[in-house]
């Protein structure tokens, strides 16, 4: 009988002893977390002072061989100092940091969820438009170090809707998403990266479609963030005939239906007319009380931009980009940013 009580005994300490030590480990790791997080943001708001001070001091010189040799003498005496963290390497970024990132406020919102090897990343960035995009989607997104250089490798900002729209436009749309807030410019891109489902020198729409499905998690990570994949091959019953969405989606962050049409071909003007069908169709049938309309995506193999321009495609919540389905060279990438930096220069113009 007293073995018994000993063993029920040991059952209940071990029970309560594995209980608390789950609340503990978690209360530790969240108190480990919030001080690593405070740490940075002091490193982090530090060097933007340290690049400031360099920056009002190099404004005094006259000349700048001068105050070059001002900032070698001072990494000299800090990295004597504090290390290698204040060489002339550092120090020469610390002041290019607070050159580009100039509000401090904003600084130090971003210093609370962004790490200095984050900046580091956001600093060789050329377009101001483009380094704020991923300094704000990293924040809102919670990207990691790697996720940002690997968002940043891609081109991301460049494959996006909204680089494509005048600087104010983009201007207006990154201050939502300062405010937490998506919008479909911000999702959207041109072209899609398909690298991923290796398909052959010849496919059908249906081998496209099935290789999707094959990867889905790599195709969802492609089209972004809050993608819920609905269904295949959706039914669209309408009148006597029955017709099928290729792929639909559900968006979490945008709370709309994403209906998605794959072409092999180029993007002919009747596909418009199909994908309005489509919308109107989800609107009217699936279109829950609390969620935005839905949004169209044709994916294909080539465009006429002006012909997209002609047809409003915007105006009918329906976005029109290409695919690659292998990786383009860096000389084809760095054609498609000139191809973008082109086409936006000419609407600023535009509107002057």
């Amino acid at each position: 009988m007293s073995n018994l009580i000993k063993k029920d005994q040991q059952k209940q300490i071990s029970l309560a002893s594995n209980t608390l030590f789950v609340e503990l480990q978690r209360l530790i790791t969240h108190a480990k977390k919030q001080l690593n997080s405070q740490v940075n943001a002091a490193l982090t708001q530090l060097y933007w002072q340290v690049g400031k001070q360099i920056h009002n001091e190099l404004l005094q010189q006259q000349r700048a061989e001068y105050g070059q040799a001002i900032v070698k003498s001072l990494a000299v005496k800090l990295s004597a100092e504090f290390g290698k963290g204040f060489n002339y390497s550092a120090l020469t970024r610390m002041h290019k940091f607070y050159t580009l990132f100039t509000d401090e406020t904003k600084v130090a919102t971003l210093s609370q969820q962004l790490s200095w090897s984050h900046f580091i990343l956001l600093l060789p960035i050329k377009d101001p438009l483009a380094q704020e995009f991923y300094a704000q989607m990293s924040a809102t997104e919670h990207w990691s170090v790697r996720t940002l250089r690997s968002r940043i490798d891609s081109m991301l900002f460049e494959r996006t809707a909204l680089s494509k729209k005048p600087d104010e436009l983009i201007k207006l749309e990154l201050a939502q998403l300062e405010k937490q807030q998506l919008t479909p410019n911000l999702l959207l891109k041109d072209p899609y990266l398909l690298d991923f489902l290796e398909l052959k020198d010849h496919y059908l729409e249906k081998d496209l479609e099935d290789g999707i499905l094959r990867e889905l998690e790599q195709f969802l990570l492609e089209l972004g963030r809050g993608f819920s994949f609905i269904a295949r091959q959706h039914r669209v019953p309408i009148g006597q005939e029955d017709f099928y969405i290729d792929l639909l989606f559900y968006n979490r962050k945008l709370k709309r239906l994403v209906a998605l049409e794959l072409k092999l071909g180029n993007f002919k003007a009747a596909y418009k007319g199909q994908m309005e069908l489509y919308l109107r169709y989800l609107a009217k049938y699936e279109q829950e009380p609390d969620e935005l309309p839905p949004l169209g995506i044709i994916i294909c193999a080539s465009k006429d931009q002006e012909q997209i321009e002609l047809l409003e495609l915007d105006n009918a919540d329906i976005h029109v980009g290409e695919y690659l389905t292998a990786l383009p060279s860096i000389d084809q990438l760095q054609h498609k940013l000139h191809q973008v930096m082109a086409s936006r220069l000419d609407v600023n113009k535009e509107q002057l």
